[in-house]
């Protein structure tokens, strides 16, 4: 466990860097019933700032695995009315959001697969009115996230003490996240913004019509970017607050709007993916005019097929995202096991809804008007990472034309 200062820090950065919370504004705080303590930290540095009301969601792995193994389905595939009032109420007082996890990979094992997504694919859609605030960025949200024994032990698996291995998990994320007890996190993390914020300065100088990845897993994919389309990256504005934050602790991204007609070519995954509590391993995913036609996992086909039918637009893409191979986290050769920690290591794609921030004036778009200018909508948005060290991207201009983006994984600019 980190010293007092050390954590204190985290908080810190949680609230004032990750979610920003402004003077009076109500914090919405979903943390696993295990790092309470955590959380209550995160509770005073929000005081401490300003903020007018907490709110606290705990959450509980292990109660929803029971919950699916057990439990009826009718019943587990509504969400109750009053929880569906508490979001409404949060979301019309503009209230940040910050989500704290500590997940255990592969803890849904052994749970029936297609009842499991039934219930997912029904609880999104009964959330669907209210996806917007954050996907959009009406309003302040964050993740981050804190190690725990299963968790750490996976990741670690030549440590045979939970203890060391979990104290190796806490040493790997504060590093991920640049922080210690000596340094200010809030400074730090303003640096590596204006880092992050040169790429995409640069990528939207471009104005390049697509993508070309190519690399020796078998990647072949033409991804084609949508009108009028924007890099972003670290900090976003939070449009119906005015304050800056940052969705993601950590992040090293650069990403934008592929347009969702204009993909074509096969994707071959370089890392796992973890979905809702499911591992898919070794899986590729072949798209034609922008919608996935055939897909293949060595493990957890059913779950990737689940994602990909979710709902009419989940089988396209919603984002691409940019990162050199030799980012902090990825020098640190750790498989996390999460994709909060192992997008950053890796350029990645994502299936389903795009960022409407992610296209000019997109924001102020109808759904219609978003999907005409290329971007996608849809219930889910489930990251997958595919860059290697050998990856290769080509920026296509609208003449046919082309410009090196990425060699041997990284950056050329």
């Amino acid at each position: 466990m980190p010293d007092q200062k050390t954590l204190r820090n985290y908080a810190r950065l949680a609230i004032e860097t990750g979610v920003n919370v402004q003077k009076g504004q109500l914090l919405v705080i979903s943390c696993p019933v295990t790092h309470s303590d955590f959380a209550h930290l995160c509770m005073e540095e929000a005081y401490r700032c300003g903020a007018g009301e907490v709110w606290m969601n705990w959450a509980d792995e292990d109660a929803e695995r029971i919950n699916l193994l057990y439990g009826e389905e009718a019943f587990l595939a509504k969400i109750p009315e009053y929880q569906l009032a508490r979001v409404k109420e949060a979301q019309e007082r503009k209230a940040a959001f910050l989500h704290i996890i500590s997940p255990v990979p592969g803890i849904m094992a052994g749970v029936d697969e297609a009842k499991a997504g039934r219930i997912s694919k029904s609880r999104r859609k009964a959330m669907a009115p209210y996806q917007a605030y954050s996907m959009a960025s009406k309003g302040q949200w964050s993740i981050l996230a804190l190690p725990n024994p299963r968790w750490a032990v996976q990741v670690f698996p030549e440590e045979k003490d939970p203890e060391i291995a979990e104290q190796k998990l806490w040493n790997a994320i504060l590093n991920t996240v640049y922080v210690n007890a000596e340094d200010d996190p809030v400074a730090t993390w303003k640096a590596h913004s204006r880092e992050i914020r040169h790429h995409c300065d640069l990528l939207d100088q471009k104005h390049f019509k697509a993508i070309h990845f190519h690399n020796s897993l078998g990647t072949d994919l033409t991804v084609g970017l949508a009108e009028e389309h924007l890099w972003g990256g670290g900090e976003e504005k939070a449009s119906e607050i005015g304050c800056l934050f940052n969705p993601n602790l950590p992040t090293e991204e650069v990403f934008t709007t592929p347009d969702r007609m204009h993909v074509d070519g096969t994707v071959y995954a370089s890392r796992p993916l973890l979905y809702e509590g499911h591992r898919i391993e070794n899986f590729s995913v072949t798209f034609e005019h922008g919608k996935a036609v055939s897909c293949h996992a060595d493990k957890g086909e059913e779950t990737l097929k689940q994602i990909l039918s979710s709902d009419e637009n989940s089988d396209r893409l919603g984002e691409v995202a940019l990162i050199s191979y030799d980012t902090p986290i990825s020098e640190m050769k750790i498989l996390f096991l999460n994709t909060l920690f192992d997008e950053n290591a890796s350029c990645h794609l994502a299936f389903g809804a795009s960022y409407p921030g992610q296209i000019e004036n997109g924001t102020k778009m109808s759904e219609e008007e978003l999907k005409e200018h290329g971007g996608n909508v849809s219930e889910i948005h489930v990251d997958f990472m595919f860059g290697t060290a050998d990856l290769t991207a080509d920026g296509i201009y609208e003449d046919g034309t082309s410009e090196p983006v990425f060699r041997d994984g990284r950056f050329v600019f």
